[in-house]
């Protein structure tokens, strides 16, 4: 090959490359770039995915906590077969329970159940699941109120023993504070000369949601 066919075939080559250049500019970086020898200086990336698309982690809202929705109060009745409890009568003297407890330092109250009637007797066996409850008892006298007499006792199921007594002359309302639960327990009820009766069995609100 002579002098001038070589200083044409680079001329050529040249062209080509000068041409090659001008239509693809980043073609002569990408051919003179040279691979890593190790991975030191490379940052990892999701390959193939736009960063637009990577996925992130949903956020998760605060918990909310809902407040326990009241239930009916069960309704407690008097027992078919009161014998069946050891005791069914009342002391003779029931001045020793006292007046009337003071309510628990809360307004927020949960009546869970209940005794309505007209007369005494002795009701069902129950249990209560609230560490801390109330008796509040509301007593209606309105034909011979100055004759009227209501007396109730709270009694272990098991023994008969009085855990709390009350005693109402002439009508009103009296509270018994009961720190008593998860145990057998029934009422005996005496009334004279009362038209009506009734015994609310309550809790404070943080006991009744937490049960």
């Amino acid at each position: 090959m002579g002098t001038g066919d070589l200083i044409t075939l680079i001329g050529g080559f040249i062209v080509i490359l000068i041409v090659a250049v001008i239509v693809n500019p980043g073609y002569l970086s990408s051919a003179l770039t040279l691979l890593p020898v190790n991975g030191s200086n490379v940052r990892p990336t999701l390959a193939g995915v736009p960063p637009s698309l990577v996925p992130t982690p949903a956020s998760t809202p605060n918990a909310t906590l809902t407040p326990r929705p009241l239930e009916a109060p069960y309704r407690i009745f008097y027992t078919s077969n009161p014998f069946t409890h050891p005791v069914v009568t009342l002391p003779d003297n029931m001045n020793a329970y006292g007046t009337s407890d003071i309510p628990f330092s809360t307004s927020n109250y949960v009546t869970f159940a209940f005794i309505e009637e007209p007369q005494g007797g002795v009701t069902q066996t129950f249990t209560v699941p609230y560490d801390i409850w109330s008796m509040n008892i509301t007593v209606i006298a309105e034909r011979q109120p100055q004759y009227a007499r209501f007396r109730m006792a709270l009694c272990d199921a098991n023994t008969g023993a009085i855990i709390k007594g009350a005693e109402i002359l002439n009508g009103g309302t009296i509270f018994r504070n009961v720190q008593v639960s998860h145990r057998g327990m029934y009422i005996i009820i005496s009334t004279e000369y009362v038209d009506r009766f009734r015994i609310d069995l309550e809790t404070p609100y943080s006991y009744y949601e937490k049960t």
